[in-house]
């Protein structure tokens, strides 16, 4: 096709081939921007240029008509070296050069390919792959040259008449039932049909997509090839290999306006953004893979800001996009799953009952129908055969593993799988390929793996494998390792089972309805001990999507991989005072536990600042509130309190001092409030001022409200958060036990925030010596306006709900879940911000709290 104007791409133009097509755009728009990784910026006419010289290399090393691979990271040059491939006439098999050799040199050999584009970094493996390499390296090097003589020949091997728009130019693997790999092969006006159904409100010239797809997979190389045949620009950004907390400040770099990315990535760049940052300045997002739920999709529209459209999509390898539910800016969110939508053009749904029926509307495994499928399975005519069935009219249906629901407007929800299959992590993994691996170690004797979905209320899947040792010292860390050594890492079975035997029906097959059920992610024995630790493990818990974890959990074993490590430091890096370059992600290597982290973060905190003030959503406009920790409890225990709170309401955090850092700890109440009352000045000089604290703090809270309600100043509300009230008689002794054992304890209360001893924690110390002053502390009635809120589930509720005799002013009780640490965790924490928050709105209502300026966050 000539140059000159630019003629959109649309499903009556798709007769052509791929290449066909990427020459009208490089002709039409020459000097527009094609694909940018960060080092290689091409416009169209370069990329052209490029793959053109590329490809006569290609096309005088590979044997004709002959599959060639590419081994290439995920950046420009693969996009030439698979342009330049298509142009040979043959088709393209893109190799992830993260997965294993061994599963690469399968790809390779059922594909039929003895030639591998790659570079210098991954020549070695591509000569174990193949016996023809060719080098981008040396081909575009010469193509950079002066000299006409060694400049190549930039002009295409095979002229448009001569490409045939029929003919395979894409072969991708997925998951086989048999667990070997199956080739899906597409021509091009399946793949351009594909580009004018992914692109309709998104692709075009003048959007940039911001490209995260691994193009060895269906939606990677279906992404690129839609990029460059609606004359797109691309920005390649590979979430494997950089941090996702690089990705909001990259989004805004590479002018991103269209982001296509897994709900794997998008929800750990969620987790990365620091508080009221959103996920850079987007029109569209596209989103494909696995279920969104609505909670999810909501804390992404956030993200995302008001003016994005969110394209939640549908497809497989066998058959591109199917469908897609678009969610405009004044759309109110969906409830439950997020629906996959309605057929793009040129695709009718059914689904098939039981029986073998077809139907336009209702439940059943869903049948796709288009002229615009996939060829099938490539070199497995009876795979093919077994779900793909051609139409009288030209169409072909394909079966999927699919259970849906058709409604009467025609969306589409799925349900769920009729195979075993499920999607991890955006990956379909087929458990049978984990099992052949499992079932080729000496050391184990049977193994079957399951896929375990979430239920409504979201969460993640995960797989979960069933093992009978061939001998007892079979170790589950060595069989992860070895299951890593062969699969690529979504296929790592999150946890292992040892059984005795697996369960058969009478007949001695295997009965999966009989295995036992698939366990909750375990939580070791003992809980976090510290503040410290439970900051931490609050964290980890997050990054890895679960209810809680314990000092002692591995984040590894517990289903960590490089993109959760690299959300949990970028949530810790907005939160914790600690270099940047601290928190790399060999500290969670070398620390994996959660009480090894811990440590590991504190000793590391930055010198020089004054541990015992912590500041949480600094920029908020409304009053700050003060919080002081309690007995032994650290500032950044009240982050979750904080987060829940909102962004608009700064919270200040106090702690004792000698905890962290220099300075010997206070020994009263009455000190330690005036310690605070000159730490919460420079802060804010004058009231009115809204003070709260947890267990001993908000004794000390108390006080403090007192000191400066003596001092003029006025104490809008006092909120006391679980704490016995001041009553000796009340508090639990801090010296228990025999003579010589209280006067051992004793001592080494004595030493606290001056050495460190065998025999008792730092923190303990604290906690013990907090003890002591409480049981030392009287004081009268507060006369002001008083929230106290009680943890229901502990065993002190009742003592610490006593404050009636101690309050004067107007006052109100409130009893909420959890106990008397976990009141400030999850799942608890959100129930006791919204009653402190109602608490605060109501004296925002007052009036008191107009005009306040933003605080500096810590």
């Amino acid at each position: 096709m000539s140059g000159g104007e630019f003629v959109a791409l649309t499903a009556q133009g798709v007769s052509q081939h791929v290449v066909t097509r990427v020459r009208h755009v490089a002709a039409a728009l020459p000097q527009a921007l094609a694909l940018d990784d960060g080092v290689v910026r091409l416009d169209y006419a370069e990329l052209e240029r490029r793959a053109a010289a590329l490809s006569s290399r290609i096309a005088a090393a590979a044997p004709g008509g002959e599959p060639v691979a590419v081994l290439l990271s995920h950046g420009s040059t693969a996009g030439v070296a698979v342009l330049a491939v298509l142009g040979t006439g043959a088709p393209v098999v893109v190799l992830d050069p993260t997965t294993p050799v061994e599963r690469l040199r399968h790809y390779v050999e059922q594909s039929g390919a003895s030639t591998v584009v790659t570079d210098a970094s991954r020549a070695a493996d591509a000569a174990e792959l193949c016996p023809r390499v060719v080098r981008t390296d040396r081909a575009l090097v010469a193509l950079a040259q002066d000299d006409a003589a060694v400049a190549p020949d930039c002009s295409w091997p095979l002229a448009d008449d001569q490409l045939d728009s029929r003919a395979p130019v894409v072969i991708v693997y997925t998951s086989g039932s048999t667990g070997r790999p199956k080739g899906v092969v597409a021509h091009s006006e399946s793949v351009l049909h594909d580009a004018t159904t992914n692109g309709r409100g998104c692709y075009g010239p003048g959007a940039v997509i911001g490209n995260l797809l691994p193009m060895a997979f269906s939606a990677g190389i279906g992404l690129l090839l839609a990029g460059m045949a609606t004359g797109s620009a691309q920005a390649l950004f590979d979430p494997r290999t950089r941090a996702v907390s690089e990705l909001p400040g990259w989004l805004l770099q590479a002018g991103v306006t269209v982001l296509a990315a897994s709900p794997a990535i998008l929800r750990g760049a969620v987790a990365a953004l620091a508080p009221g940052e959103q996920l850079g300045r987007l029109a569209a997002v596209t989103t494909a893979g696995e279920t969104i739920h609505a909670a999810e999709m909501q804390r992404l529209r956030t993200a995302l800001g008001p003016g994005c459209t969110v394209h939640n999509r549908y497809g497989s390898s066998e058959t591109w996009l199917i469908a897609e539910h678009v969610i405009t800016p004044g759309d109110p969110g969906p409830t439950g799953a997020v629906p996959v939508g309605l057929p793009v053009e040129g695709v009718s749904l059914r689904v098939v009952d039981e029986a073998g029926r077809r139907h336009a509307t209702g439940t059943g495994r869903l049948e796709v129908t288009s002229r615009w499928l996939t060829d099938g399975y490539w070199r497995a005519p009876e795979a093919t055969a077994a779900v793909f069935t051609a139409g009288a009219d030209g169409s072909t249906s394909y079966l999927t593993s699919d259970t849906a629901t058709i409604a009467a407007d025609g969306v589409v929800r799925l349900l769920g799988r009729v195979d075993h299959s499920v999607k991890i992590r955006g990956h379909l993994v087929e458990p049978g390929e984990v099992d052949a691996v499992l079932h080729a170690l000496p050391e184990v004797r049977e193994a079957v793996v399951v896929g375990v979905v979430p239920g409504e209320e979201g969460g993640r899947s995960r797989l979960v494998a069933y093992v009978v040792p061939e001998a007892a010292s079979l170790q589950v860390p060595q069989l992860r390792r070895a299951v890593r050594a062969a699969l690529p890492a979504f296929m790592v079975p999150e946890q292992v089972v040892l059984l005795e035997r697996l369960p058969r029906t009478e007949r001695g097959k295997l009965d999966r309805s009989a295995l036992p059920p698939p366990p909750a992610v375990e939580v070791g024995g003992v809980p976090p001990r510290t503040d410290w630790e439970r900051v931490v493990a609050a964290f980890v818990a997050r990054a890895l999507d679960l209810d809680a974890v314990g000092a002692h959990d591995d984040f590894f074993e517990l289903g960590g991989d490089s993109l959760a490590a690299e959300a949990l430091l970028a949530a810790m890096g907005s939160s914790l005072d600690v270099p940047s370059e601290v928190l790399t992600t060999s500290l969670i290597a070398e620390n994996p536990t959660v009480a090894e982290l811990a440590e590991a973060l504190r000793r590391r905190r930055r010198s020089g600042r004054d541990a015992a003030v912590v500041t949480f959503n600094g920029g908020g406009s409304r009053r700050p509130l003060f919080v002081v920790a309690g007995a032994g409890g650290v500032a950044l225990a009240f982050r979750r309190l904080a987060e829940r709170l909102g962004g608009d309401q700064p919270l200040i955090a106090l702690q004792a001092r000698g905890l962290e850092g220099g300075g010997r700890p206070e020994w009263s109440v009455r000190s330690r409030a005036r310690h605070h009352l000159a730490q919460l000045r420079q802060v804010q000089p004058h009231g009115p001022y809204r003070l709260a604290g947890h267990s001993l703090g908000a004794l000390v809270a108390l006080d403090l409200a007192q000191q400066l309600r003596d001092a003029g100043e006025e104490v809008e509300s006092l909120i006391v958060i679980d704490s016995f009230p001041p009553d000796p008689a009340l508090a639990p002794p801090a010296l228990e036990g025999p003579l010589p054992q209280r006067a051992k304890t004793l001592a080494s209360i004595l030493l606290t925030g001056v050495v460190q001893s065998r025999g008792m924690g730092h923190y303990d110390r604290f906690h013990l010596q907090g003890k002591l002053l409480q049981r030392r502390y009287r004081t009268r009635p507060w006369e002001g306006r008083a929230l106290v809120l009680v943890a229901a589930d502990d065993p002190d509720a009742e003592a610490r709900s006593r404050w009636a005799e101690h309050l004067r002013g107007p006052w109100t009780m409130h009893r909420t879940g959890g106990d008397h640490t976990g009141v400030l965790q999850e799942p608890h924490v959100g129930p006791l911000a919204e009653l402190v928050r109602d608490e605060l709105d109501a004296l925002e209502r007052r009036g008191s709290g107009a005009g306040h300026r933003s605080v500096g966050a810590a």
